[in-house]
């Protein structure tokens, strides 16, 4: 207080703390009386300065200085002098902040993620005007559904709300031009479908009103990248016809560079409307987006459409009752159902991760001040007061987290760049935003304020610990601290939350990484290993009718049984572990439905004779498909187990008759086992097979099943199939253990990312062990040199060290094991179901992470057992 305040006065200080620091090395005796001296001389001196500059202040006229002014050279002063602490103890501090860094950029990493497919995955003009207009079953409100034609021309005739209303269906077309042909993504899309999303050709035109007719309709636009790579962007394309499924159709425009809208799209048809189609509703197959009237708000729209939907219901009854017509913006209309819990899932564990880690920090900086309790209690001594102790340590603790922001923003970097890289491109399509996962200013300001609140949260409570020394213990003779109090107590707090949180992250990572083995290579129900699939779809143009299809079915097995290797081949609508599916409205003879309106459905696939065998699904009952089950012949269908079942428990299904929608009814002639269509959302359900012969389709995958490495064989399958129709494109060549990894890509990347937390969050709890373990060691010394002279062994001071270390961990893992079974819940959704809770898992990891804080414990016992008594009595 003497000395006032001021650079001078700051420095003058801290020269006195290193000189008593010096002397305290020495003789802590000698050095409390060489700080008294220099006391008495420091405020002498001060006090004649203060009488000269009063006397001369009496004839100068004084203007004080501006309280912001001084407050601000505080801060600066404060500012340096933690500069220089970090940097005196530069181990430490580049601890904090590594450990700062790997959780912060886990964090921004995810937010990342967050942000570019959820919150911004589309950048459209005006997007918060865009909405998405779905039907949700009452039962379900988050089901969205797609919408009948009729139903969407009654809405657009309705509602006034939308400044444009539009719809689109999905068409992958089979494009025949200067090269290969080729199978591109596309979507027939009403005329307002471009103005309603903002969006204008580049070249050439919109659709128009006149081609939503069937005979006007044979007009596309192509996507730039599209142009450019099969038509070398030639502009006098334009106005010229090109082959898509076997029909010319007029190009009249060319979209904007990078517009790839719905699900990267390449080519867009005009949605054509003949009588019949315009009065279906019970065919759900448009997706329906619209732009809001200047004027109008979300919550307009909505409820509009409830009033519209509840008129509607009351006209049509029979297909519209149970249905309600609901609104969402663009963003979460499109968001895939599966996307919002994984990334829930990813939030959550990058939490834990943080707060792993800043409860290690806390630990740190807790040793630190710790080791600061006289430079503490001489400063108080001296008149500092504990508010500017405070202060000045959530500086020191805020600039080593800013300081961890750049290397966090590297680590997200990196881990945004291997992610963005290691998805396939056929499945980026599907994933609105993925490449614009980066680091922006965004990112950067959520992780400088996520560093600053981490400072300020885990730097508080070790702050307000350094500031109350205990003067009378922290300035006399050794000064050595014990290992009581509450300083003590809360880094032992601080570990057994480490083990907590730690716990549920690694059986969360254990539960993702067994389920993505359970779906690679458990049972599917069939044998993927050996077989080749090739999807095809039939253009109308060229197959018009279902004599057509069905002739090239038959030339088209004929020409893969006689590939050399090849053991059995057959064709089938929707292969196992693809992302489609195909399902029927059923009816059960003599069991009318008692809910007319909502008949039961089941998974439809339409085969040829050979597909169980090509497969491996073992017939139950009954027999397959044979030769014999041709068109004019009896009706027949395979069905499932689990279809069995449900409809005819306790019975024999052979002989059964079943009805497909409004055709005829089938005669069961055999169950077949489940199988796992997809694991995100076909698994084991009831499914019917029917003959190719008896309801061909213009959409299958020609499977083989080979003697050797079906990917071998793929030139001599392409061969066989373009000698059955030269311009059929032919796409998806994978065998059916490719289609199985890369169909549970989803599931890999959350089993990956949460191998990741779990691993860090390991890595951080066994860190705060060591670094607690270690302390304790260190402040012990002198009593551990007492046991050992009254007789305890290497192997006692051991035991106490690593037994310490164990009762820690033991509390934190049972607290871990509460919070297991409580975020159970959360894996199971943000997985889909695919993972479920496993007793024995849990008990295994809870043992791995005692076992790893058991060894990290370990260490600092073995150095503790390795204290020479003599010296640890002589220890201050």
């Amino acid at each position: 207080m003497a000395l006032g305040h001021g650079p001078r006065a700051e420095g003058i200080l801290g020269d006195l703390f290193e000189e008593h620091a010096a002397h305290a090395q020495r003789s802590p005796a000698r050095a409390a009386m060489w700080y008294w001296m220099q006391a008495v001389r420091l405020s002498g001196r001060a006090l004649a300065t203060g009488m000269v500059h009063r006397r001369r202040a009496r004839d100068v006229p004084h203007l004080p200085a501006p309280r912001g002014d001084v407050f601000m050279r505080t801060i600066g002063l404060e500012i340096r002098h933690a500069c220089r602490a970090i940097l005196q103890r530069p181990a430490l501090s580049a601890v904090l902040i590594l450990t700062l860094a790997l959780a912060l950029g886990a964090n921004a990493a995810i937010f990342s993620m967050i942000d570019a497919l959820v919150l911004r995955p589309y950048t459209m003009p005006d997007v918060d005007r865009i909405v998405l207009l779905s039907h949700t079953r009452d039962d379900s409100i988050d089901r969205r559904e797609t919408v009948s034609p009729a139903d969407f021309l009654d809405w657009k005739k309705q509602a006034d709300v939308f400044e444009r209303l539009a719809a689109y269906e999905w068409w992958d077309a089979n494009l025949v031009g200067r090269d290969e042909p080729e199978r591109v993504a596309g979507f027939f899309v009403s005329a307002d479908f471009l103005p309603a999303i903002g969006v204008q050709p580049a070249l050439g035109r919109n659709f128009t009103k006149e081609e939503e007719t069937v005979g006007a309709h044979r007009r596309v636009i192509l996507s730039h990248g599209l142009w450019q790579r099969r038509f070398a962007g030639d502009p006098a394309l334009v106005g010229r016809t090109v082959q898509i499924d076997g029909a010319q159709y007029e190009v009249i425009g060319i979209a904007p560079k990078n517009f790839d809208f719905p699900l990267g799209a390449e080519i867009w048809g005009a949605l054509a409307f003949n009588a019949e189609t315009a009065a279906n509703r019970r065919s759900r197959y448009l997706t329906v987006i619209g732009r809001l009237a200047p004027g109008r708000t979300l919550e307009d729209a909505k409820a509009q459409m409830a009033v519209i939907n509840e008129r509607l219901t009351a006209d049509h009854p029979d297909t519209n009752r149970g249905f309600n017509a609901r609104v969402y913006t663009l963003a979460q209309g499109m968001l895939d159902v599966g996307l919002g819990p994984i990334l829930s899932l990813w939030q959550a564990s990058a939490i834990f991760v943080l707060l792993i880690a800043g409860a290690n920090v806390a630990n740190l900086l807790l040793a630190r001040g710790a080791e600061r309790q006289r430079e503490m209690a001489v400063r108080l001594a001296i008149g500092a007061s504990r508010i500017r102790i405070v202060r000045e340590l959530l500086i020191e603790s805020t600039i080593v987290s800013l300081a961890s922001v750049p290397v966090a923003l590297a680590i997200a970097w990196v881990s945004l760049d291997a992610l963005r890289n290691s998805m396939p491109a056929k499945v980026v399509r599907f994933v609105a935003g993925w490449n614009e996962l980066n680091v922006d200013l965004r990112l950067f300001a959520f992780t400088a304020a996520l560093a600053f609140v981490t400072a300020m949260v885990f730097g508080l409570v070790p702050a307000i610990q350094s500031a109350r020394p205990r003067l009378s213990e922290s300035l006399k003779d050794g000064g050595r601290s014990t290992t009581g109090g509450s300083r003590v107590r809360l880094r032992r707090a601080l570990v057994i939350a480490e083990m907590a949180l730690a716990l549920p992250l690694l059986v969360a990572s254990g539960l993702s990484a067994l389920s993505v083995h359970r779906f690679l290579n458990g049972p599917q129900g069939y044998n993927p290993d050996g077989v080749l699939s090739m999807s095809i779809v039939l253009g109308d143009g060229a197959y018009p009718d279902e004599g057509a299809r069905r002739r090239f079915a038959q030339d088209l097995v004929a020409n893969m049984r006689e590939i050399p290797g090849v053991q059995v081949a057959a064709a089938v609508n929707i292969p196992p572990a693809v992302g489609s599916n195909s399902s029927r409205q059923i009816e059960i003879d003599g069991r009318p439905n008692p809910d007319p309106a909502n008949p039961p459905s089941v998974a439809y696939r339409v085969a040829t004779p050979g597909i169980f065998d090509t497969l491996g699904i073992p017939i139950r009952t009954g027999r397959s498909f044979t030769d014999a089950d041709r068109e004019g012949a009896q009706p027949v269908a395979v069905v499932s187990e689990s279809l069995a079942k449900r409809y005819w428990p306790n019975e024999d299904p052979i002989g059964r008759r079943i009805k497909v929608g409004t055709g005829q009814y089938m005669t069961v002639i055999g169950v077949c086992g489940d199988i796992i269509h997809d694991w995100f959302i076909s698994r084991n359900v009831p499914t019917l097979y029917r003959p190719f012969a008896q309801a061909p389709v213009g959409y299958m995958a020609a499977l083989v099943r080979t003697s050797g490495d079906p990917a071998s064989i793929a030139p001599d399958a392409r061969r066989a199939i373009r000698a059955v129709d030269p311009a059929q494109p032919v796409f998806d060549v994978l065998t059916l253990r490719t289609l199985l990894y890369e169909r549970t890509l989803g599931l890999r990347y959350a089993a990956a990312i949460m191998s990741i937390f779990g691993t860090l969050a390991l890595m951080l709890a066994i860190v705060g062990v060591y670094g607690v373990m270690a302390y304790f060691v260190t402040q012990r010394t002198h009593e551990i040199g007492v046991r050992m002279a009254l007789g305890a062994t290497a192997r006692d001071v051991v035991r106490l060290t690593v037994g310490q270390a164990g009762r820690l961990t033991a509390i934190g893992v049972g607290l871990g094991l509460l919070l297991s079974f409580a975020l159970g819940r959360l894996i199971e959704a943000g997985l889909l179901g695919a993972a479920t809770s496993d007793v024995r898992l849990t008990a295994a990891l809870a043992a791995v992470l005692i076992l790893a804080a058991l060894a990290a414990g370990y260490i600092p016992a073995r150095r503790a057992a390795a204290i020479d008594p003599v010296v640890a009595l002589r220890a201050e």
